[in-house]
């Protein structure tokens, strides 16, 4: 389905829905969202927030100021909801993979956590 304007979507139709590239990357999922009220007073949907930062607030909230504080923002990736092509079971995002620098958390936690971990593999 694409996106037109008038639209409705509810933070159900986005959250945890993988992102896709327009080359066909899977990106990662949507963490969390933000939203604005518009003229209207109607709340908007405006921003895709991606990130272990953006999780752990959803899980608890104190959490997300704590990885705040550890990794300082490395790894939170906001993506404004132009961005989306198309909805539907995962998001189509308009630029190719390298344009939005997501994953990098799994990558770094495989290299600096994970290896110290017994029993698990380096990625």
């Amino acid at each position: 389905m694409s996106v037109r304007g008038d639209d409705l979507f509810t933070i159900a139709d986005v959250l945890d829905s993988q992102l896709v590239s327009k080359d066909g990357k899977e990106l990662g999922r949507v963490a969390d969202v933000e939203a604005q009220w518009d003229d209207d007073r109607k709340l908007v949907l405006t921003v895709l927030l991606a990130g272990p930062q953006a999780l752990a607030g959803r899980v608890l909230r104190p959490l997300r100021s704590l990885l705040q504080r550890l990794l300082h923002d490395r790894f939170e990736r906001t993506i404004p909801l132009c961005e989306v092509e198309e909805f539907g079971p995962t998001l189509q995002l308009r630029g190719n993979a390298e344009d939005y620098a997501l994953g990098q958390a799994d990558r770094w936690l495989a290299k600096h956590v994970l290896k110290w971990i017994p029993g698990s593999r380096r990625l």
